[in-house]
């Protein structure tokens, strides 16, 4: 697993990175990420609409949120944290909803399970959350004896609610879906005429749906390359799987990262003179420390090395299925012949390839793939994805330059896929030019109450988002 990262080395990280900045300006410079098309292109996702206005998210976490529903329909809101005791009940599983901002579902897991002292195992989830957004979501918690030792806990970026007693723990996958807020920045004041073109497309999409294309977080911002460690998995190159996650150079990444990528590659194999450079960056290259730690002890181990992060080798098969479904749907499209949904191509049954089988001979796989056997924490079996996706839209507010839209979608769709159709995106920083840097209060301006106190508890993080906007930071 990815090695847990303490506060201490956090802030020491930090540290360094600001030093480096002073010292190397020119290395943490870098353009606005913007989703243009040939970005898009190279996750598969074609003939995309032109002329959509620029809109930027995530400026801050707050502008993202997401709050997930179960599979009977409850929304597990994102609120400040209630104090309460936990709720006595049979069982020997605590659940608590994770409330978060700044680091995702697999950040949190690793360290809830560090400051419980139980193995992450033991803690359980339905969906992964985004780092950069605000986010709330069902988690179970096994081995714990002391139930106060969950409303101890006081970490900077998340925290525990609603904490209750029972059986039975949440396993991936187990949710109906999840709800959004987004606050999108434009980098210009629309005019009426195209307030009122996004309204209809709005319209539509509520009635119709959209195309349900895998977005960029599937492939791993900011690189980019999960979908290709996909494919080195399934051809067996293990060893190449871990070079290209260690050494690979993505034009989105800090020039400062790209160039310490090159002095891995030139030291490959010399895993002592690598570790030394990964161990300083414990939180950018936790994944990296992994493989790196792994290979030290056993030199020549990829596919051990590999082990030792399920949940992101997990992340590139499926990664790569994602891609073929987003060029199978980009071609289909054209045709203008869509079928209901498409197969995943992680599944013993041929049926489920066959309408990749042009993608596969390009790029030299045969199935079924050993890797699967290899990585029996993978799941591999039949499943469909919609090509269309229906769409709940809760509300809208759109106001000069800003624009607040509410809705929900079913597990599995990504809410950029639908954003993608009304404006072109950009994210990351810097920032895009042009953009409002004022404060949105999501929830207030759609009349569902305020994020004030929420926000307050989680002002040490979103402090520190402001000083890395205002200094150009890194992501």
């Amino acid at each position: 697993m990815a090695m847990h990262v303490t506060q201490e080395e956090f802030d020491r990280e930090r540290a360094l990175f600001e030093a480096e900045r002073k010292r190397v300006p020119e290395l943490f410079v870098r353009a606005p990420m913007v989703d243009d098309a040939e970005t898009l292109r190279s996750i598969g996702i074609e003939d995309i609409a032109a002329g959509r206005p620029s809109a930027y998210l995530r400026l801050m976490p707050q502008d993202f949120i997401v709050e997930e529903i179960d599979r009977e329909g409850a929304v597990y809101p994102v609120k400040p944290p209630s104090g309460a005791p936990p709720i006595d009940g049979e069982g020997s599983t605590y659940f608590a909803d994770l409330i978060k901002v700044g680091i995702s579902t697999l950040e949190a897991k690793s360290q809830l399970a560090h400051a419980l002292g139980v193995d992450e195992k033991n803690i359980g989830y339905a969906g992964i959350k985004d780092r950069l957004a605000l986010t709330s979501q069902q988690i179970s918690i096994r081995g714990i004896s002391d139930p106060q030792r969950l409303l101890s806990l006081h970490e900077d970026n998340f925290f525990l609610n609603d904490i209750r007693r029972g059986k039975g723990v949440v396993a991936n996958g187990e949710l109906k879906g999840n709800r959004f807020t987004i606050t999108l920045r434009l980098a210009e004041t629309l005019t009426d005429a195209q307030w009122e073109t996004l309204e209809q497309k709005v319209a539509v999409a509520k009635m119709d749906g959209f195309w349900n294309f895998f977005y960029l977080q599937r492939f791993g911002t900011p690189r980019l390359i999960s979908h290709m460690l996909g494919r080195l998995l399934l051809l067996g190159q293990y060893e190449e799987t871990v070079r290209m996650f260690l050494t690979h150079i993505g034009a989105r990444e800090l020039p400062y990262f790209t160039d310490l990528r090159k002095s891995i590659a030139g030291k490959w194999g010399d895993w002592k003179a690598i570790r030394e450079i990964v161990d300083r960056f414990p939180y950018h290259f936790s994944i990296e420390r992994a493989f790196v730690s792994h290979l030290a002890d056993h030199p020549g181990d990829f596919l051990g090395a590999l082990r030792e992060v399920p949940d992101q080798v997990r992340l590139w098969f499926y990664a790569y299925d994602s891609f073929l479904f987003n060029k199978k749907l980009s071609t289909l499209i054209r045709s203008g012949e869509v079928p209901l949904s498409l197969p995943f191509l992680t599944s013993f049954n041929p049926l489920d390839w066959k309408p990749y089988e042009e993608y596969l001979k390009e790029d030299g796989i045969a199935l079924p793939a050993r890797s699967w056997r290899d990585f029996p924490f993978v799941r591999v079996e039949s499943r469909q994805c919609a090509t269309i996706q229906d769409i709940e839209i809760h509300g809208t507010v759109f106001d000069r330059q800003i624009a607040v839209i509410s809705f929900s979608l079913p597990k599995g769709s990504y809410a950029t896929s639908f954003l993608m159709d009304l404006f072109s995106l950009s994210s990351g920083l810097p920032a895009l030019p042009g953009i409002s840097n004022e404060a949105v209060d999501a929830k207030m301006a759609l009349g569902e109450g305020t994020l004030d106190p929420i926000l307050e508890r989680f002002k040490t993080v979103l402090d520190q988002r402001r000083a890395d906007i205002e200094g150009g930071g890194e992501e």
